[in-house]
């Protein structure tokens, strides 16, 4: 029988693969801040712009259309060209209930640890903020509807999206460079897709928590699953009412302690830098293709904004 050997291409065909890809990260990032700070400035400076429309309904019903652009039109153009079969990271793993229930608080852990982080920047850089304050207020109707649409946005459609594009896409084709690299690398560029330098941190550690699960299990099936639970335990926490603040600590203290049984036991291997994974040569590749270099002067673009919208 003879043996696979994997096919050696030079570093301008690998550069050619990355921006086929690329192309859709730049669409995806561009139209990201267009709707962050394009429309928050409409809203800040001219007040009546949007007459009897709700900036923040706007703002989300925009994100559906462009989340939904994103995976299902741009970045399947993106497997296509790159000749991914997604297909075969569609199947549903084998996992346990008790090992889902682990994988889930990691996440949670993974969130909340890094949204600390990312708040303690905030207070001391003071940029604009991408929160949405009618959250857990169901005191109007307009506020029933923004509710409603902003459940489906963060924890229905942006984790089912984004996976597809970051692990389905980015990590798999990064992946065929050397795995570990593409756990590391598309958790790099999942950063950059982040309209803030405090979004950035939290979806650099996220991502690459999700990118193991995915590499661990060869299905963004968990992944999705895991940034479903996670977006629905936050949106319980923030529409719960001020006097049952006991459950969100309560909930937030078992998710740290799963966590860290989780960890201590080494039910989860969190090494970061494998063989390959800061390898220069495939570094120099990925930073030196033009729609990567982008990319990062769009995100520099964001954390510039964020100071000043």
């Amino acid at each position: 029988m003879t043996q696979y050997k994997p096919r050696v291409i030079t570093r301008k065909e690998a550069k050619k693969q990355v921006n086929r890809f690329g192309i859709s990260l730049v669409i995806y990032i561009f139209l990201n801040l267009l709707l962050w700070y394009g429309i928050g400035f409409l809203r800040n400076r001219y007040a009546g712009f949007f007459g009897n429309f709700d900036p923040d309904l706007i703002i989300m019903v925009f994100f559906i259309v462009l989340n939904l652009l994103a995976g299902y039109v741009f970045f399947r153009f993106s497997a296509a060209a790159l000749d991914l079969n997604i297909k075969d990271y569609l199947r549903k793993p084998k996992i346990s209930p008790q090992r889902m229930v682990m994988l889930i608080a990691c996440g949670i852990a993974v969130t909340y640890l890094f949204t600390a982080v990312g708040s303690f920047f905030r207070f001391l850089l003071l940029p604009a903020s991408n929160q949405f304050e009618f959250v857990g207020h169901f005191t109007t109707r307009l506020n029933i509807i923004k509710n409603i649409v902003y459940f489906i946005l963060f924890v229905l459609i942006k984790p089912w999206v984004e996976e597809y594009a970051f692990r389905g896409v980015i990590q798999r084709q990064l992946g065929h460079y050397n795995r570990y690299f593409g756990v590391l690398a598309s958790s790099f560029l999942y950063a950059l897709a982040q309209p803030s330098l405090t979004d950035a941190v939290l979806a650099f550690f996220s991502g690459w928590y999700l990118a193991l699960i995915t590499y661990r299990y060869h299905s963004i099936i968990p992944a999705r699953r895991i940034r479903m639970a996670v977006a629905l335990f936050t949106w319980f926490i923030a529409v719960l009412p001020d006097r049952f603040v006991i459950i969100p600590t309560v909930l937030i203290a078992a998710a740290y302690l799963i966590a860290g049984y989780t960890l201590i036991g080494q039910k989860i291997d969190f090494h970061i830098t494998r063989s390959g994974a800061m390898n220069p040569k495939l570094w120099k590749t990925v930073l030196t293709s033009f729609t990567v270099i982008i990319s990062i002067l769009l995100f520099i673009t964001g954390c510039v904004l964020s100071f000043i919208i």
